[in-house]
Parts: structure tokens; C-alpha cells; sequence
């Protein structure tokens, strides 16, 4: 399934004249610099191709793939090693330097064109170990290198005799293929021995299909006579997988996993949308500058955005607003890259309207009350960035980023480990900020209404209605922390800092030691309204005080508890021309919460200190 759909696009790509995609025999390669050449194979200049850090993407012949310890040559994109013998070693240096000239000799023996007779006598005037004459620290990069005619604005290999004779050559070594029937097309022909590999992870050159040892061949079937592939299919899904893989505007990052999405037929609409809503990135996505074509598209794309925002919001089916044909077929593939092997991370196929409404129900579980009200899309990487210690991308568990997408789009619940990392960070420190609160909220949601269970869900703002003891305990607790607050002001250790995972795990010792201090600060702030609501969120826990433990299920409650009423402290006073909004101080809440003391009292930075 998954190659056929990649064969797919490539077809896709194929027939659109604006794509510039590979033909069979040749390959988008990365490129560092190229030689120029007079018509006597003399080195005029060298030229780079480097674009910053990045080299330039070309379509070029398609090089082999390469292991031990002779490596076959490419052809007319190659590397200074084998055009010059630049090795580390002398041996291995003079087999590279005499089989990128036989190579090319093969090649272009008897073309009658000025461009092969140039670089048949640049590989005839070289000298083992050497440089040319000319100024050439762009081909000390380690990249691949091109060659170009004097005076002429193309590459020597784009030249039409040179392009045939590479052409005939390729299509003799196809030719020595063995024969058999292909399992992504059905039909019979040359079955591809060796899967190339797929651009786009740097140094790494990872195949997707490969059989490097002989623990897992079978049937004393050898390397891809294993998993039989016609030639033809393999380069095509090998050409649009690493089209996809180098295209920004088909991949969304999930820190070291990697999800490429297409539509089976051109939909740019739904392309970008998809991409708008997983990984609002827009400043990676296209350069933009005032008057660019690609700019009015991103304000499109922008307005598509807040119209889904505003669905969401007004309850609204997600993208009812919108433009696009919801039965185009979406694929979603997930990989990353293990040095020479690709590993799958997932792979989805739906129709695109299921995958917006599944998208749409993921943003509405973990949306929850902000007291600044912004409107924002809390992509997956946001998500997955806030289980990783220090908020480093290298720290994010590797099994969550395939498992979060999987849920996503299949709109089954999240992963347990997802909810266990964000209670992990919260009590090694890292706090209870919107996203991982709206995480927390929505695993329970969604595990609730999955496990078909009848209790009430978790609401997106302050519920002063909900009795679970968690939620009320959360919630004590953050009025405790303003009482402090209220009384001291910022200091360097707060009750938080000090006691949220001991309060976590043992409420019943905590809350003791807490409620006398509670007293102190509240008679020096003279804040009275903080001990009516203590009051009463002690009052709805009734008679049998505080547990002695809580569960992992009551500890997410908790914080959502905590997070509630401290977002409900931010938001000043509710707006009584606008109950039950969701706006900032207006979240449905009853009058025992109405009460948030004068607007001085208000925290300032957006934080609790």
C-alpha cells in the first residue's frame, strides 16, 4: 500500500509539466559546486552551488548506491574523491581515481558531442592527488560536483548526446535484472536487485526496502528478489519519496520523525491547509517578500486558519467554512532515519474532509481556557516538544511522535505515555502551562469517552460544579498559592516549587501543613475573598477530607484543577453582558468564583511567582 501510493504521486508529479521530476536513470541530487571547462577538457573556474549551508538541489544522472571498500563511480555528479583521488588512504585514492574515469570512458566512448569529448579529456588530464590549477575551495566541501561547458548555460549532462548515452547505459544495466512479477504493479519485468536511497537526511543515505544480510533473505532469494519490485516501480517510489522528503511543503517535523503528506490527485488547497493546521510554520515554508505571489497565498491560507479556529470555537463542524473537496484521498507517512535504514513510523490513508474532522476533534480535546484568550492551534510538535527534558528536540521520546500522530488521525485516544511525559515534567519542574494542561484534559476526555463511561467531561474553563477530588484539591492549591502571593509577593521558592509533588502524591500530609500557613498569609493581605473560596472548595470535598494518595487519573485532574483556578485568577472579574462566553474572566462559573478581588490584585508577567 504504502509503495503503490508513492508510485502514485510519482505519476502524479510525472504529469504535471510545472513539476520538475526525475526520469528513469536519474535523480534530484544535492550539489556543492560545479567545474567549468573549455572545449580541450581544461578547468576554467570552479563555481559554487552552496546556498548558505545548503547545496543546490539539480537533477542529475542517478548515482549508485555504495558500500565496501571499492564503491562504484557515479557518473558526471560525483564527489572530489573520485574525480581527484582525494583519500585518506593511497590505495583506496588510486581505485577511485581510475574507476571514475573508466566510468565515464564507457559512457561517452564515441559520442560525437563537444561537452563528452571535454570531459574526456578533463579525466585523460588529471593529475592522482591534485587539485585543479584554479581557485578550488568549493570542491573541498565533500560534496557532489558537476561539470559545464565554457560559454554555455547548461550542465554538460543535460547536453542531448550526453543525456542518450547515459540513458543507453542504465538501461543495460537494468537490462541485466532478473525477471519476475513486480508486487506493487502486478506486471512482470526486471525486478530491482538494490532500492535506492531516499535524500534529504544529510550525511545518511537510508533505503527504504533492503535486505543487507542474509538473516533476512529466504528461499536462497537474494537482496530484493526477497520483496520483488520491478525496477520501474522502485525509482518511482524512491523519486517521490525523496521529492516529498526534500519538499517543506510536504513535511511536518516531529522531531526526529518526519510526516510526509500528498493528495492522490493535485490539491494544493488541501495541501496547504493540512500542513497550516499540523505545523503552523509559515516563515519556513516559503521566503516571502512585499509583492510575492507566495505571500497573497499565505494570507489565504492564514484566513483559512482563523476561519477553522472560529468553527471551533462557535462549535461549529471543523472546515464547514471553508472551501475544499472532502473525498480527495490523503496519505500521511511517518519515518525517520536509522543511518542506512528507514524506519516507518506509521503510514494513514483517508479521505481529506475524515482527516480535517478528526484534526478539528484533537484541537476541540485539548482546548482550554487562556486568560489572555488567545486563539492558537497547539500543532504536534508543541506538543511533543513539552515532554522532552529541557525542551530539547533531541529528548522527545522517539515512540511518542509516531503513537501522538497515530491518534490524531485515527482519532482514537492518546497514547498513556504521552499523559505519564507531561506529568513527569510538571513534577520535575517544569510547570503547568495551556498546552500541557490541554493535553492532560484531553487524554482523560478522550480515554472517558472511549471507556464509554457516563461521567462528566472535563470543561474547557473553570467548572466550580465539579466534585472529583483532584479537580477540587487542584484547585485548592492554587488558591493557596495566591494567598501566598497576595501576602509576600514574588519570591524565589513558592509553595509550588516546594510542594506540588509531594501535594501530588500526598495530599492528606500536605494540606495539613498548608491550610495553618494559609491562615498567616491571608491575615496579612487582609485578601479575604481567597479564604471564602477555600472555604468552599473544602466545604464540596464533604466529610471525607483529604485522600491519603491519588491515583495517576486524579493527579491529572488535579493539575487541570490547579490550572483552572489559577487561569480563572488572571482573568479579573467576569463580564456580566457576556456569561458563559469563555472569554477571559467570563468562563460560565457560578458565584462563589466571582469574586477575584480588585483589579490590583491581578498577577502580573502571567505568572504566578
Amino acid at each position: 500500500m504504502i509503495l503503490q501510493a508513492l508510485c502514485g504521486y510519482y505519476k502524479r508529479l510525472a504529469s504535471d509539466p510545472a513539476a520538475d521530476v526525475a526520469e528513469p536513470g536519474w535523480a534530484a541530487s544535492r550539489v556543492s559546486a560545479y567545474i567549468t571547462l573549455n572545449e580541450d577538457g581544461d578547468v576554467v573556474n570552479v563555481t559554487s552551488l552552496m546556498n548558505g549551508k545548503n547545496p543546490t538541489l539539480i537533477i542529475t544522472p542517478q548515482q549508485p548506491k555504495r558500500s565496501g571498500s571499492k564503491p562504484e563511480p557515479a557518473f558526471l555528479c560525483e564527489n572530489a574523491e573520485f574525480l581527484f583521488g582525494i583519500y585518506k588512504n593511497a590505495k583506496g585514492a588510486e581505485y577511485r581515481f581510475t574507476a571514475s574515469q573508466a566510468r565515464h570512458e564507457t559512457v561517452l566512448e564515441g559520442v560525437d558531442d563537444t561537452g563528452a569529448k571535454a570531459v574526456l579529456n578533463f579525466f585523460r588530464k588529471r593529475v592522482l592527488g591534485e587539485y585543479p590549477d584554479v581557485e578550488h575551495s568549493a570542491l573541498e566541501t565533500g560534496g557532489n560536483i558537476v561539470f559545464r561547458l565554457e560559454l554555455d548555460t547548461s550542465y554538460i549532462h543535460d547536453r542531448r548526446a550526453v543525456r542518450a548515452a547515459w540513458n543507453r547505459y542504465s538501461q543495460n544495466i537494468e537490462d541485466g535484472a532478473g525477471i519476475g512479477q513486480c508486487l506493487v504493479t502486478g506486471e512482470t519485468g526486471p525486478i530491482a536487485r538494490l532500492h535506492g536511497n531516499i535524500s534529504g537526511f544529510g550525511q545518511d543515505k537510508p533505503t527504504l526496502v533492503c535486505f543487507n544480510a542474509s538473516a533476512f533473505e529466504s528461499y536462497c532469494k537474494k537482496q530484493g528478489g526477497n520483496a520483488p519490485v520491478s525496477v520501474t516501480a522502485a525509482f518511482q517510489y524512491v523519486t517521490a519519496l525523496s521529492s516529498l522528503n526534500t519538499d517543506s511543503r510536504h513535511t511536518i517535523r516531529l522531531g526526529d520523525t518526519r510526516a510526509l503528506f500528498w493528495a492522490e490527485r493535485s490539491a494544493p488547497e488541501e495541501e496547504d491547509l493540512f500542513a497550516w493546521l499540523l505545523d503552523i510554520q509559515p516563515a519556513d515554508k516559503t521566503a516571502k517578500t512585499e509583492g510575492d505571489a507566495s505571500a497573497t497565498s499565505d494570507e489565504v491560507s492564514a484566513k483559512k486558519i482563523k476561519s477553522f479556529l472560529s468553527s471551533l470555537h462557535n462549535g461549529k463542524p471543523p472546515g464547514s467554512e471553508l472551501e475544499f473537496d472532502p473525498d480527495v484521498t490523503f496519505h500521511v507517512f511517518g519515518i525517520s532515519a536509522a543511518k542506512t535504514r528507514l524506519v516507518v513510523r506509521f503510514f494513514y490513508s483517508n479521505t481529506f474532509g475524515t482527516l480535517l474532522e478528526r484534526i478539528g476533534q484533537h484541537y476541540l480535546d485539548i482546548e482550554i481556557f487562556r486568560a489572555n484568550d488567545e486563539l492558537e492551534l497547539v500543532t504536534p510538535y508543541k506538543i511533543l516538544i513539552r515532554t522532552a527534558v529541557n525542551r530539547d528536540r533531541k529528548n522527545i521520546p522517539k515512540m511518542l511522535e509516531g503513537a501522538l500522530m497515530r491518534s490524531i488521525l485515527g482519532g482514537t485516544p492518546y497514547p498513556y505515555s504521552l499523559y505519564l511525559a507531561m506529568l513527569d515534567r510538571v513534577r520535575a519542574g517544569d510547570g503547568i502551562d495551556h498546552v500541557r494542561a490541554g493535553v492532560i484534559k484531553g487524554f482523560l476526555n478522550r480515554a472517558a469517552r472511549f471507556d464509554n463511561k457516563t461521567e462528566e467531561m472535563i470543561t474547557v474553563s473553570l467548572n466550580p460544579e465539579e466534585r472529583n477530588t483532584g479537580y477540587l484539591l487542584g484547585r485548592l492549591f492554587a488558591a493557596l498559592e495566591k494567598a501566598q502571593y497576595d501576602a509576600l509577593g514574588q519570591l524565589n521558592a513558592t509553595i509550588v516549587d516546594k510542594y506540588l509533588n509531594s501535594a501530588l502524591a500526598s495530599p492528606e500530609m500536605v494540606f495539613v501543613t498548608l491550610l495553618p500557613l494559609f491562615e498567616k498569609h491571608v491575615a496579612k493581605s487582609e485578601k479575604y475573598y481567597t479564604k471564602q473560596l477555600v472555604q468552599k472548595i473544602i466545604d464540596a470535598m464533604g466529610s471525607d477530607g483529604f485522600p491519603k494518595v491519588l491515583n495517576a487519573e486524579d493527579q491529572g485532574k488535579f493539575l487541570i484543577g490547579y490550572y483552572h483556578q489559577r487561569e480563572k485568577f488572571y482573568a479579573g472579574k467576569p463580564q456580566k453582558e457576556d456569561p458563559g462566553s469563555g472569554s477571559p474572566g467570563s468562563d460560565g462559573s457560578d458565584s462563589e468564583d466571582s469574586d477575584n478581588g480588585d483589579s490590583d490584585d491581578k498577577l502580573t508577567g502571567g505568572e504566578l511567582q
